[in-house]
């Protein structure tokens, strides 16, 4: 079943994105709510599984400065073989299941070209089942995974900013209208 969000959820969800450490004090000020709104509203998110607060390690400080995606085709019935050693390897940061002509896509992580190649060329065609891999230079990643957020029309409940309804609390005139 699909929980229902308001805007209120919303603009929690985005205040956290951009710094996960923000207090309910300063994102209550921020949108013009009660700390305790904002405080029951965050634990409910993290209780329906909406929200989940991890550590993202940047990889360029530690020297990894080449990020590539690699897209395998595999011979049939060695997907689940290849899945497991895949994922054992430290280089791999991201791992899905594709459709078309490639049945896996992965991004890795290098420090230079020469890691890179010993990688594709050493390990990963090693991989039992492995026919063949299309490498993607990735010279710069301008949005990451973690940064998605549900579009607008995503949410309910309370009225979008311009619609008018018999109800438009006043955080939300304060968000939106008022700009």
């Amino acid at each position: 079943m699909v929980s229902k969000h308001d805007f209120l959820d919303r603009e929690i969800i985005e205040c956290l994105n951009k710094d996960a450490r923000l207090s309910s004090a300063v994102i209550a000020r921020k949108l013009g709510v009660s700390k305790r709104t904002i405080h029951y509203r965050i634990k409910r998110l993290i209780d329906l599984g909406v929200l989940r607060f991890i550590a993202v390690v940047n990889p360029l400080s530690f020297g990894y400065t080449l990020a590539v995606d690699i897209f395998c085709e595999l011979d049939v019935g060695f997907h689940h073989q290849a899945l497991e050693e895949i994922l054992m390897m430290p280089e791999i940061c991201y791992v899905a299941i594709s459709t078309g002509d490639q049945d896996i896509s992965l991004q890795a992580m290098f420090k230079n070209g020469e890691e890179m190649q010993e990688f594709i060329t050493h390990k990963l065609h090693q991989v039992p089942g492995m026919r063949r891999t299309k490498t993607v230079l990735i010279p710069r990643i301008i949005k990451d995974t973690y940064q998605w957020i549900p579009p607008r029309g995503t949410y309910t409940g309370l009225h979008e900013p311009g619609k008018q309804s018999g109800r438009l609390d006043g955080w939300l005139e304060r968000r939106f209208l008022f700009r």
